[in-house]
């Protein structure tokens, strides 16, 4: 199960921060090596005051356990020719690491592998940059999978997860005042990309737009909505509009009364947790004279999600494909040869046929 991960304590957080900012497949630095770990070391004090806010730490880890161990365990019964099955967590910038897990795996003799991205729209700084790490872990001991590799790379649209997304939502917008609730203002909140990265042809601008058209469709377009983007960081152009503008800019036209949604993550996290929570929707709040304003709850342990990520596994073991026919497609402006060696590594994997055993990862 990859993902990006977040610091468990606050003694955690330098070390996060170093391996997100010397994350190559995620940003590009000028003298990359040397810079990193200074804006890391300024960084940090900041970034724990956040996580202080919070309890402390991230609760990432904490969430997708609760999915794992839900997602194997509907799996065991939907599918029990490839049971037994197990879980692996696999993070960027914190333990357990993805090369760490993949380590396990190949000492637990695992024959099955599935490199299952926690992210539902796929983005080459996120999902790539964790499948880009599987691929340097065989190439730089110079030897091949004893696994059987395949890959679930995106989901922007599965059924199952709309409904969570729509049922999160319509739970909150039926705590707003009766009279205001048609008012309500949904705002779709993902995390931003840099404009170098959009114009380079991520997908994931469009992806994130998929899933948020299919949510207002299961919701019959009940309230007025836009797809806006937070978490900008340094002085280079974001795709925005950002959510924080956004929610003064509707204060500012008498539009008072706002749902943030987090819909590009799957469980909570600083962004939802302070970001959202803390920063936008009690302080930045307060100063533009919001009246009412609400965030609909992360996935965390709904049980609909977890059976959301078996069915998606499911479909997968029985498809018998390696990975999407998205994947093979590098960006049309790739810059990262890395990218194309990865999308190469995976699509290569061979076919294989369902055995007793299949590990999800």
């Amino acid at each position: 199960m990859l993902n990006m991960g977040g610091p468990e304590r606050l003694d955690d957080v330098h070390d996060f921060l170093l391996r997100l900012f010397l994350d190559r497949d995620l940003m590009t630095l000028p003298a990359q090596n040397q810079l990193a770990p200074l804006i890391a070391k300024r960084r940090t004090p900041k970034i724990q005051e956040q996580y202080s806010r919070i309890g402390g730490g991230s609760p990432i880890k904490k969430w997708t356990a609760v999915q794992g161990e839900g997602m194997v365990k509907l799996l065991d019964s939907m599918s029990p020719h490839t049971a037994p099955h197990k879980y692996y967590i696999g993070f960027r910038y914190v333990h357990p690491l993805t090369e760490e897990a993949i380590a396990d795996m190949e000492r637990d003799g695992i024959e099955r592998a599935v490199a299952f991205t926690q992210y539902p729209q796929y983005s080459c700084s996120t999902t790539g940059s964790s499948l880009n790490a599987i691929y340097r872990y065989y190439n730089e001991k110079g030897e091949k999978p004893k696994m059987k590799w395949s890959i679930i790379d995106r989901w922007p649209t599965h059924p199952l997860l709309i409904q969570c997304f729509a049922d999160h939502i319509q739970k909150e917008l039926n705590l707003f005042p009766p009279d205001k609730r048609k008012e309500v203002v949904i705002l779709f909140s993902a995390h931003s990309l840099p404009m170098s990265v959009v114009n380079r042809g991520d997908p994931y601008p469009q992806e994130v737009g998929a899933t948020v058209q299919r949510v207002m469709e299961k919701l019959n377009y009940s309230n007025p909505y836009r797809l806006v983007w937070q978490s900008k960081v340094g002085p280079m152009p974001w795709l925005g509009p950002q959510t924080d503008e956004t929610i003064k800019g509707l204060c500012q036209r008498g539009k008072r009364n706002m749902l943030l949604v987090p819909i590009a993550f799957t469980s909570d996290h600083i962004e939802t947790l302070y970001e959202l929570d803390i920063e936008y929707a009690q302080v930045l709040a307060s100063e533009c004279g919001v009246e009412n304003i609400r965030r609909a709850e992360s996935l965390n342990g709904n049980p609909l999600f977890s059976k959301a990520l078996a069915d998606l596994v499911c479909s997968h073991l029985q498809s018998n494909e390696v990975c999407s026919r998205q994947l093979t497609l590098c960006c049309p402006l790739c810059v990262n040869p890395v990218c194309r060696e990865s999308k190469a590594f995976f699509s290569s994997q061979p076919l294989c046929t369902l055995t007793s055993t299949a590990c999800l990862f």
